[in-house]
C-alpha cells in the first residue's frame, strides 16, 4: 500500500512539475522589501522630457541615463526626479538608481519608481514622475510617501528546462 501511494505521489509530481514550471517561467524572481528610509514629499508632479520642462538635453537625466522614448511611451520606464535635499550628494537619504515605493492613493502612480533625475535647485521637498507627453501631461499630489526598497532574490525550487 505504501509503495502504491509513493508511486502515485511521484507520478503526480512528475506530471505537475512541467506545468508549474512553464507557468512560473518568465516571472520575476525578485521580492522588493521596504527599508526604514522613507520620506513624505510635500508635492509630487508630472514632467515630460521636453526642452521647455528640462534643459537643452531633455533625453539625458541627471544620473546620465538616456531616456528610451519608445519604452517611456509603453510605460516600461518608471523614473522619478527628486529635489536636491533628498539626494545623498546634498546630505539626503537617496542615491540615483535607488528603487522607491510611491504611496499616494492614486493606483496609476503607486508602485515602484527608480530615482534617475533631479529637480531644479529652486525646489525642495518635491518629486516629479517622468511620463511621455502623449500619455500624461498633468498631475499633482500632496503629502506623498516614498520608501526606499531593496530586493531579495528567491528561487522557486523548480528545475527550469
Amino acid at each position: 500500500m505504501k509503495r502504491l501511494l509513493f508511486i502515485l505521489l511521484l507520478s503526480t509530481v512528475m506530471i505537475l512539475t512541467p506545468i508549474i514550471g512553464s507557468y512560473t517561467r518568465g516571472m520575476s524572481n525578485k521580492i522588493y522589501i521596504p527599508l526604514e528610509t522613507s520620506i513624505v514629499l510635500e508635492t509630487l508632479t508630472i514632467y515630460n522630457p521636453t526642452t521647455r520642462q528640462c534643459d537643452d538635453t531633455p533625453l539625458i537625466t541627471a544620473s546620465n541615463r538616456k531616456i528610451d522614448t519608445a519604452k517611456l511611451f509603453r510605460q516600461e520606464l518608471r523614473w522619478l526626479a527628486l529635489s536636491r535635499n533628498f539626494l545623498k550628494r546634498w546630505n539626503g537619504q537617496f542615491n540615483y538608481g535607488d528603487t522607491v515605493m510611491v504611496t499616494s492613493g492614486d493606483l496609476q502612480i503607486d508602485g515602484f519608481w527608480v530615482i534617475q533625475d533631479i529637480l531644479n535647485k529652486r525646489y525642495t521637498n518635491r518629486g516629479d514622475l517622468l511620463f511621455d507627453r502623449r500619455i500624461r501631461t498633468i498631475g499633482k499630489w500632496n503629502n506623498v510617501k516614498i520608501s526606499k526598497t531593496s530586493y531579495q532574490l528567491f528561487t522557486t525550487g523548480l528545475v527550469e528546462n
